[in-house]
C-alpha cells in the first residue's frame, strides 16, 4: 500500500536547518507514526543555490552534501521561484534573515499563491510585515506556522494557542533571545565583550554575523511577533524600542540586568518593551540559567504559566520547526488542509 507524503522545500541549511535533516533522519519512523504521512525532502535551498529532486531524497544524503558543499548534486538546478511552485507543499524557512524581511515577503507570497504552507524559523518577515503575509494566508486558506522564532525549542504559541484556549493573555515577560544575555553574563565574569561573542559562537548560540542579537534587534524582532500573536496588534519593529549588549557597556552594577521582553496589556491598550532592564530581586526571569530561555504569562482564566528550557540552541529550535510540520502533515492526513 502506497504511504502518504507531504513534501518539505527547505530555506536554508544553517545550524539550525543542519539540525532539522538530523532530526529527519534519527525519528522519520516517530514523525511517521505520529502524523500519518512520510515527510520527504523534495528540494532545498542554501548559500551555493537551490535544487529540485526528480524523486525525494534521502535527509542523510542531503546532510551530507551539505557537509561537502555540494547540495547541487543531488538533483535539478532551480531558481528560487521555482522552490516556491510546489501545490500541496510546505516552504520550511530556516534562512538567515534580511534585514527588512522583504526577500522572505515576496517568497511566502509566492508559496501561498501557488497552494503551500509556510513554517519559518525566521523572525524578520513577520516582525516586519505580518499584517500583509497573514492576510494574504486568510484570503488563500493557506497556514503560516512560527514556532521557532522565538524562544528556540520552548513551547510558546502551539502551547497557549491549544492549550488556553479560554483565555487571553494579559501579560507576557521573557527572556527570548539568547545570545545578549550569554554575552553580557560572560562579561560580567570578565570577558572582553569580542571573547564572550567568541564563547558564545563556539557553543553554537551566536552567528557569525552577531550584531542583530547583540545589539538588541533579534529581542526587537521577537517582542513583535510576541505583540502581534499573542495580543492581536499589527505592530512593525518601527513600533519597538529597544537596547542591548556592546563593547561600549559598562557591566559595574548590572548583576540583575536582563535583556527582556515585556508587553502587557490595560483596557484596549497594549503596550511592549523590549531591551535592558534592572530586574527586582526574586524575579523568576533570574532564576534562568546562562542557556536557558523562558517566559511567564499571566492570562484571564488560566492563571499565571512559567515555562522554561534548560539550555537551548539550534537542535532545539529545529524541534520547534520539526514540530510545525508535523502539525500540518497530521491536518493533512485528517483532510483538513
Amino acid at each position: 500500500m502506497q504511504r502518504n507524503s507531504i513534501s518539505v522545500y527547505i530555506q536554508g541549511i544553517g545550524s539550525v536547518g543542519k539540525n532539522f535533516l538530523t532530526i529527519l533522519v534519527d525519528e522519520g519512523k516517530l514523525i511517521s507514526e505520529r502524523t500519518g504521512m512520510d515527510i520527504v525532502v523534495g528540494g532545498a535551498s542554501d548559500r551555493t543555490g537551490s535544487v529540485i529532486f526528480s524523486k525525494p531524497v534521502d535527509p542523510a544524503d542531503l546532510l551530507k552534501a551539505k557537509l561537502s558543499g555540494n547540495i547541487l548534486s543531488l538533483g535539478r538546478e532551480a531558481t528560487s521561484r521555482e522552490m516556491t511552485e510546489n501545490e500541496g507543499g510546505i516552504l520550511v524557512d530556516m534562512s538567515s534573515a534580511s534585514r527588512d524581511g522583504s526577500r522572505e515577503l515576496q517568497m511566502y507570497l509566492s508559496a501561498m499563491k501557488n497552494g503551500m504552507d509556510v513554517v519559518t524559523a525566521n523572525k524578520s518577515p513577520l516582525a516586519n510585515h505580518w499584517k500583509e503575509i497573514m492576510d494574504n494566508a486568510s484570503e488563500r486558506t493557506r497556514t503560516v506556522l512560527y514556532e521557532a522564532t522565538v524562544a528556540g525549542g520552548v513551547p510558546l504559541f502551539s502551547l497557549l494557542g491549544h492549550s488556553c484556549g479560554p483565555s487571553v493573555v494579559n501579560k507576557f515577560t521573557g527572556i527570548v533571545s539568547l545570545t545578549a544575555n550569554f554575552v553580557l553574563k560572560q562579561m560580567r565574569e570578565g570577558k572582553t565583550f569580542m571573547d564572550a561573542v567568541a564563547e558564545a559562537q563556539k557553543r553554537g548560540i551566536a552567528e557569525t554575523d552577531f550584531r542583530d542579537d547583540t545589539d538588541g534587534l533579534d529581542g526587537a524582532r521577537k517582542t513583535v511577533i510576541l505583540a502581534n500573536a499573542l495580543f492581536g496588534k499589527n505592530m512593525t519593529l518601527k513600533d519597538i524600542k529597544t537596547s542591548g549588549v556592546s563593547e561600549s557597556t559598562d557591566v559595574n552594577g548590572m548583576d540583575r540586568y536582563r535583556l527582556i521582553t515585556e508587553i502587557t496589556r490595560s483596557g484596549n491598550e497594549v503596550h511592549a518593551f523590549s531591551g535592558l532592564r534592572d530586574l527586582d530581586e526574586g524575579d523568576y526571569l533570574l532564576s534562568l540559567g546562562e542557556m536557558s530561555l523562558g517566559y511567564e504569562v499571566n492570562t484571564s482564566r488560566n492563571g499565571r504559566l512559567r515555562i522554561h528550557s534548560v539550555s537551548d540552541g539550534p537542535g532545539e529550535t529545529a524541534a520547534a520547526v520539526m514540530n510545525d510540520v508535523m502539525l500540518l502533515a497530521r491536518e493533512k492526513f485528517q483532510g483538513k488542509c
